[in-house]
């Protein structure tokens, strides 16, 4: 019988070399022995005889499709085997079902299997570099998550028949490739499988049917997985040559920018023996040159003015807004003005990229359909557009000029009817027509200012996007001038900047970067944001819930790289970009993001976050605004800088994203602040109450020895 489907996956570029922790003490799971074999293993989806060696495990732990209930009218079943040579781990999963449905829209819709593999073993409540997930249909459509590109050699999926040539069910078999753990017996890697039982009739998914444990949270928690175990090995038999991590390692090395690294010699000596390596079979040259190309990689360091993050100091806690990158401490306002330039030069040399100057001419045209704002500069020309709205007499009571807040946007979003009774215009900026938000890096910003690492103009997407938002405001200056119909509307010396999520990320960079900005209150932003990088929540325990874990550093690089320049990877730690001396990440970063607020003094900033919305890292939003108050108590402005945080445990109304939104309250609450700001407005008690209070002193507490220990320097700080 001839396959459905055989299929040879491209090779990429992955991660690394690590030991396995098996967590035997904790362990529940199932275990799958893996047989080691010197025989060919053919992947056709075929149970050939060299199968007979392997043992099978049953997969027979069925569950409603929503993973809520266990079920009992599922007749879908399976068996999983394993074998491996040294190069490869190979898996046949024999499917019985008598109903196959492979039409459905996503994936999962279709009768088909998951692979789940946590590479090293983690057994840890969090989405790894070491993680990934394969999908595979009954008709050999493959998808999934993490590495499964780079890993998944081979696979092919054939049609199961009885003896009266009905069909049964259906085989997939696959070749994974397992260099980067060690390679013989007792070996674990983490593994669970998945079945999924889609109806010919509903055609959607009904049943899903596990090996080791029914309670599946997927990538973010591989806790309850099971483990195959690589078993067998005489210690004598030769191992199939393993190849992987070495052309993985020349891949890296010649996919390198060039120029930029004070010395490339060792590198370009060990990519040419690793090229002359990778054509023999000998494991013991394929090691060595391995060992070197490492070594080539963690030696190279970056041309520029500042140290390569390699070669910073670590600093555990929080690091001091006081204290110049030299040492010095700041004993003035006037010593803090340079203090501020320091932190933005180092936050836009290790982080964000380099804000271009003034364009020479910004122009715009407004109507209901949107606003069109065109920058040329150098010689070229790109456009960015949103959506300009201005409060009407009837909704707030007068006619202008009205104050303008600027929000970075998904798309062009008509305002909050509370910012435009409350008598506030909006300039909503479409993030996407000055960036893509992917690596692309195409749109306004980069048809003007070309991406070129080489030439230190790789600034991510936040700063391009901040860039917009300016521009912005650019753009609203020339209608003032050139739009009768706008003259005396708009008040551009009361501005503020706003957004939500990776927006969020985005009005933060605009505040710092634009002093015109008055009021600058980033939504959501988390990591990258408002939020510390060396402090994060996962599982700690609140009054509220538990943390089940929020976006790092490391996750920011692995899935939205694109937001910040090339230089803030190598604050990770590599090999093992999740392992940390602090109780985040960033160690050897000469900054937190508690500085990127501090920076923004005397201006406001008004922090916007909720407690349950966990993936955002609502505990380290409220650190970064902890970090940043001395600044401004030494500055007078401790009423310029406010947490506006949800804490009622509030249902969202938009049914997705959990606590990932924001409420009327505290859209009015930006609307109150400003108002102080601007016009010296009081706020309420209540306000003040959550404005300059934060409810996580008891965690800081608990977790990490209280804010001394967190800012060993507060005791010191300079205060008015």
């Amino acid at each position: 019988m001839k396959p459905l489907y055989i299929k040879l996956m491209p090779l990429l570029i992955i991660v690394s070399l690590f030991s396995a922790n098996i967590h035997a003490d904790t362990f529940k799971g199932k275990i799958l022995l893996s047989h080691f074999t010197t025989s060919a293993v053919k992947i056709d989806g075929m149970r050939d005889p060299v199968w007979d060696n392997a043992v099978s495990s049953e997969i027979k732990t069925t569950m409603s499709w929503d993973l809520k209930t266990v079920s009992t009218d599922c007749s879908v079943s399976g068996k999983v085997s394993s074998l491996w040579d040294g190069a490869l781990l190979y898996l046949l999963v024999e499917v019985s079902d008598y109903d196959i449905f492979t039409e459905g829209r996503m994936p999962t819709d279709n009768d088909g299997i998951e692979v789940f593999i946590d590479l090293h073993n983690d057994k840890n409540a969090k989405y790894l570099e070491d993680d990934w997930q394969i999908n595979i249909t009954a008709k050999g459509a493959i998808s999934g998550k993490g590495a499964y590109q780079e890993r998944v050699k081979v696979f092919a999926v054939a049609p199961s028949y009885d003896s009266n040539d009905k069909l049964v069910g259906y085989k997939v078999e696959l070749a994974l490739f397992t260099g980067g753990i060690p390679i013989k017996n007792n070996t674990p890697v983490g593994i669970e499988f998945s079945i999924s039982d889609a109806s010919s009739s509903t055609k959607k998914c009904s049943n899903r049917v596990f090996w080791s444990d029914g309670n599946n949270r997927g990538l973010d928690d591989n806790r309850r997985w099971g483990i195959v175990t690589l078993t067998g090995h005489d210690e004598k038999s030769p191992l199939a040559p393993d190849t992987y991590i070495l052309n993985k390692n020349i891949r890296k090395a010649e996919a390198l920018p060039k120029g930029i690294w004070k010395s490339e010699v060792e590198l370009n000596a060990a990519l040419a023996f690793a090229k002359k390596v990778i054509l023999s079979n000998d494991q013991v040259e394929i090691d060595r040159c391995n060992i070197q190309l490492d070594a080539a990689f963690k030696n190279l360091r970056r041309n520029g003015k500042y140290p390569d993050p390699m070669d910073l100091p670590e600093i555990i806690t929080l690091p001091d807004p006081f204290a110049f990158f030299n040492g010095a401490k700041v004993k003035s306002i006037e010593e803090w003005d340079r203090r501020r330039d320091e932190i933005k030069e180092l936050a836009r040399y290790y982080e964000y990229g380099y804000m271009p100057g003034p364009p020479e001419r910004v122009t715009a045209e407004n109507s209901e359909k949107g606003i069109n704002i065109v920058v040329t500069d150098k010689g070229k020309t790109g456009a960015i557009t949103g959506l300009l709205t201005l409060p009407t007499v009837e909704q707030c009571g007068k006619d202008g000029p009205y104050p303008v807040i600027v929000s970075i946007d998904f798309w062009p979003m008509k305002p909050h009817e509370i910012f435009l009774k409350s008598g506030y215009a909006v300039l909503s900026i479409t993030y996407s027509s000055a960036a893509s938000d992917d690596y692309a890096h195409k749109g306004a910003f980069y048809t003007l200012y070309p991406y070129d690492v080489t030439t230190g103009n790789d600034a991510g997407t936040l700063l391009a996007w901040a860039w917009a938002a300016s521009r912005g405001v650019d753009g609203l200056e020339y209608l003032i001038r050139n739009n009768p119909e706008l003259k005396d509307k708009l008040d551009l010396d009361k501005l503020a900047v706003t957004g939500f999520s990776r927006c969020g990320k985005a009005a933060l960079a605009a505040g710092l970067f634009d002093d015109r900005f008055k009021v600058v209150s980033p939504g959501a932003s988390g990591c990258g944001g408002a939020a510390v990088y060396r402090y994060i929540s996962s599982g700690n325990e609140y009054a509220w819930g538990v943390s089940p874990g929020n976006e790092a550093l490391g996750d920011k690089i692995r899935h939205q790289g694109h937001n910040s320049n090339e230089m803030l990877a190598r604050f990770l730690n590599y090999p093992r970009i999740y392992e940390t001396k602090t109780h985040g990440y960033g160690e050897r970063l000469p900054y937190d993001h508690h500085e990127i607020i501090a920076a923004i003094v005397p201006r406001a900033v008004l922090i916007t976050t909720a407690t349950d919305d966990y993936a955002n890292n609502a505990e380290g939003d409220a650190i970064g605004f902890e970090g940043a108050r001395p600044v401004y108590k030494f500055h007078n402005a401790e009423k310029k800088l406010a947490l506006n945080i949800r804490t009622t445990g509030e249902k969202n109304p938009y049914g997705f994203g959990d606590g990932h939104w924001q409420s009327d309250k505290q859209v009015q609450n930006l609307v109150d602040f400003s108002n102080m700001v601007f016009f010296g407005k009081p706020l309420s008690s209540e306000q003040k109450k959550v404005f300059y209070s934060n409810p996580y002193y008891p965690t800081f507490d608990k977790y990490y020895g209280g804010i001394e220990s967190m800012m060993p320097w507060i005791s010191k700080a300079l205060l008015p």
